[in-house]
């Protein structure tokens, strides 16, 4: 089995091991492409971005460790870029600029008239603020933005990868909707077409399964059938924060799609290529 992570952070960002723990311990679980994507530097103070001063150490450690360790594992330079409408908006030219070797995109952070809704990090009190807060408590509305944000980002930005799409399920846990709720099947499936159209890689990360965060993928089963069901291509991630991260639930994810109907994952070897199941 071929295996491959192409979302992973360190301790540039919000991750717990160094970019060199990470390659190591890429290496010793016979992983043969690996790449490095830290969250994207953002305007504004944080503590779970690569920071703008760090950014420049980020891309030349990741290429040094390209050449120091190229004999044993094929290492990738990228960042996931936090898409934020009016804050976050030139990912391409950036990407470009920093001359990355592929990009993922992802909404962790909603936009709203009264600030931005976090969606994401281990506190499902932050979720719960957020939503009263910044859309009174209507979860609808609040949902719709989400995906609004994502449908957007995918059409402007054109990412190689789409980050957990459906990541506003996280905390949410039956309490506000179900997921098989006709109008959030309707967003999701807005959403599933748009990458088919744009002809972007989905990826189905388990973090948030091997981390009891959710009982299933990002994106939950009945999502990843539908991307079958429309051949959108997918890639397996395990979105590692922690060096022992690298390959969490890789092979349960490979047969899980196999599973669902997929026929083929996508990995990219300095072009994105299928390999079948």
């Amino acid at each position: 089995m071929l295996k491959f992570n192409y979302h992973n952070h360190s301790t540039y960002c919000d991750g717990k091991s160094s970019l060199e723990e990470m390659t190591l311990s890429a290496i010793e679980k016979g992983l043969s492409y690996y790449g490095f994507s830290a969250h994207s530097p953002v305007p504004f103070d944080n503590d779970f971005a690569l920071q703008y001063s760090e950014l420049q150490n980020y891309l030349d450690q990741t290429r040094r460790l390209k050449t120091k360790y190229q004999d044993k594992i094929k290492l990738f330079t990228s960042m996931e870029f936090d898409y934020i409408p009016k804050l976050s908006e030139d990912i391409r030219e950036r990407a470009e600029e920093y001359n990355l070797d592929y990009i993922i995109s992802s909404v962790h952070l909603v936009n709203s008239e009264n600030g931005l809704w976090f969606i994401d990090g281990s506190k499902q009190e932050s979720y719960d603020k957020g939503l009263r807060e910044y859309f009174g408590g209507d979860i609808r509305k609040a949902v719709k933005a989400f995906y609004d944000q994502t449908n957007e980002m995918i059409t402007k930005v054109k990412p190689n990868i789409v980050g957990h799409f459906d990541k506003v399920k996280m905390h949410n846990k039956d309490r506000y909707f179900k997921e098989d709720e006709t109008w959030y099947r309707d967003l999701v499936i807005q959403t599933i077409d748009l990458m088919k159209e744009e002809d972007l890689i989905c990826e189905v990360n388990a973090r948030g399964l091997y981390k009891g965060r959710s009982n299933d993928y990002f994106p939950q089963t009945s999502w990843v059938k539908e991307l079958a069901k429309r051949n959108v291509k997918v890639t397996i991630s395990s979105d590692s924060h922690k060096a022992d991260e690298v390959d969490m639930l890789f092979a349960d994810c490979w047969d899980h799609l196999k599973a669902c109907g997929h026929k083929e994952v996508w990995y990219f070897d300095d072009q994105w290529k299928p390999i079948s199941l």
